[in-house]
């Protein structure tokens, strides 16, 4: 029997060992190690579950390091090396056990790399970070004005700062609802929004905050302001970080973004607008729209970076 499946201890059917507990009964499985992680499930991102981290290593590995890590994970060799690459952690998978997670964990070291597991509960994601409103810089110190008031932060206390883009899209589509015929597709249209925004970490979460470049006032920090949002956000990094000169400033997520899907995919989620009568012959229109946006995927990545750099 491959070490991939086995027969499950209380109800004799056949699992995918990868799973951590039969997927018919729940019984924990037996089987401690696998040969190629198995396929990425649909976790919905409220749900708690367990992440197996790649961590970065200190030096170049060799071609059959990066080819064994391919095998492992079931993708081509040139993708495997973009992982190692990267130089920092990054999620191989998401699952929803920690059996789960450990076995894909041991099968990335069997390949002659480390990787750790990380709870969701670890990232603290429902822990929202203040909204900042406007900043001003002055004796050393970031006045951050938010939504609750106001919050004075040493700029030494300042240690991480994480660039990001929000990209959201919509596709609204009507269809032709006819009994005992197959939906027909009429009209599409599609709206596409992006936003720039960055997280600016301290020590505690509840001492950090975030910048949403558009709905963030730039007058105190930067001087002219441009008349182009994009120009005065690019301003405000520079001048935070110039003045946080301690902090590390990650600008990766736009250029790890395919490879952050594996484990922490965009979101997309369908929304019904309610059926209506149209034409001469008032047949039946459905209207509904496909939503999908990668927010899940940055506060992942976001706050990865900070756990890792504490």
């Amino acid at each position: 029997m491959s070490q991939d499946v086995t027969n499950c201890p209380r109800c004799d059917r056949r699992t995918p060992a990868a799973r951590g507990q039969c997927i018919y009964c729940g019984e924990t499985l037996p089987f401690s190690r696998i040969q190629a992680v198995p396929p990425q499930r649909n976790i919905d991102s409220f749900e708690p579950a367990f992440n197996t981290v790649l961590e970065p290593g200190q030096s170049r590995p060799s071609e059959s390091v990066t080819a064994a890590l391919g095998a492992a994970l079931k993708i081509e060799p040139p993708e495997a090396q973009a992982f190692i690459d990267a130089g920092k952690p990054l999620p191989l998978a998401r699952s929803q056990t920690r059996q789960e997670a450990d076995m894909i964990s041991a099968l990335v070291r069997t390949c002659g790399l480390r990787a750790t597991v990380i709870p969701d509960e670890d990232l603290r994601l429902t822990t929202e970070l203040l909204r900042a409103r406007r900043i001003t810089l002055e004796a050393n110190q970031a006045q951050v004005h938010h939504q609750g008031g106001d919050l004075i932060i040493p700029l030494p206390e300042i240690k991480l700062l994480v660039l990001g883009m929000l990209k959201n899209s919509r596709i609204d589509y009507t269809e032709r609802v006819a009994r005992g015929e197959s939906s027909i597709v009429m009209d599409t249209s599609e709206f596409v929004a992006d936003e720039a925004l960055m997280d600016v970490y301290t020590g505690e979460l509840n001492r950090s905050f975030r910048i949403k470049s558009d709905a963030f006032d730039y007058s105190g920090l930067v001087s002219p302001m441009s008349v182009r949002a994009e120009a005065n956000f690019k301003a405000a990094v520079g001048a935070l970080s110039s003045a946080a000169s301690d902090a590390k400033l990650d600008k990766d997520f736009a250029r790890l973004r395919s490879l952050l899907a594996r484990a922490w995919p965009e979101r997309t989620r369908n929304e019904a607008r309610g059926v209506k009568r149209s034409g001469i012959a008032l047949r039946h229109i459905s209207q509904a729209s496909l939503l999908s946006d990668n927010r899940d995927q940055f506060d992942r990545y976001s706050r990865l970076m900070f756990l890792w750099s504490k």
